[in-house]
């Protein structure tokens, strides 16, 4: 283990239960998917601030770590995450949702602006800086008629919900390639088709 790199992928959500299964919880409804492909169990830190658990592939030590603070306060759950596991070399990409991205496209980037996403705006000043891997998974702007905060909080409708299992689906192949392969993986999440569920 030694010689192997560090690498997070965290999974941005609002904890409580009244918001489970709402749009802005895709990036961390993403990553406990994946955690069950993978055989893995999430372990709740004993600061109750997130949790967490790990595989190896390869080089590479790959921790998963969901902040169980409000999305608005990501960050904290991620310093504290950083703080009790000792992890400072690292390599990190966040899961998160993005108004401004169609329905069901996917885009990778790394260091790009908060685009608005208060998740992201907590990590960035936790940290210190941006300079990370975003993992964004699109929901396409909401109604002119519907306010962005309401519209990321409220549920997906019918005619989404099938095309969003394929969503979470497609999501953790692609996570799968960008460990692999960073390049393979932002090329094919670029290409990523979509469905016209309007």
């Amino acid at each position: 283990m030694e010689n192997k790199s560090t690498f997070v992928l965290v999974g941005l959500w609002n904890p409580q239960p009244k918001y489970i299964n709402t749009r802005h919880n895709i990036g961390a409804d993403a990553l406990f998917s994946y955690s069950q492909k993978k055989n893995l169990q999430f372990e709740l830190d004993n600061s109750g601030s997130f949790q967490s658990t790990k595989f190896e592939i390869e080089d590479k030590l790959v921790n998963l770590l969901i902040p169980m603070t409000s999305m608005n306060n990501s960050g904290q759950g991620l310093k504290a995450f950083l703080m009790n596991t000792g992890i400072k070399d690292y390599e990190m990409m966040v899961i998160h949702d993005d108004i401004d991205l169609a329905f069901g496209r996917f885009r990778i980037k790394k260091g790009s602006s908060d685009g608005g996403h208060n998740g992201i705006k907590s990590i960035d000043s936790s940290l210190g800086h941006s300079n990370y891997w975003r993992f964004k998974i699109g929901l396409g702007r909401p109604p002119s008629s519907l306010d962005p905060a309401d519209y990321v909080l409220s549920r997906f409708n019918n005619d989404e919900r099938e095309e969003v299992e394929f969503i979470i689906e497609d999501s953790m192949d692609i996570i799968d390639i960008f460990l692999e392969n960073s390049e393979n993986g932002i090329k094919n999440a670029s290409e990523r088709r979509i469905i016209d569920v309007i």
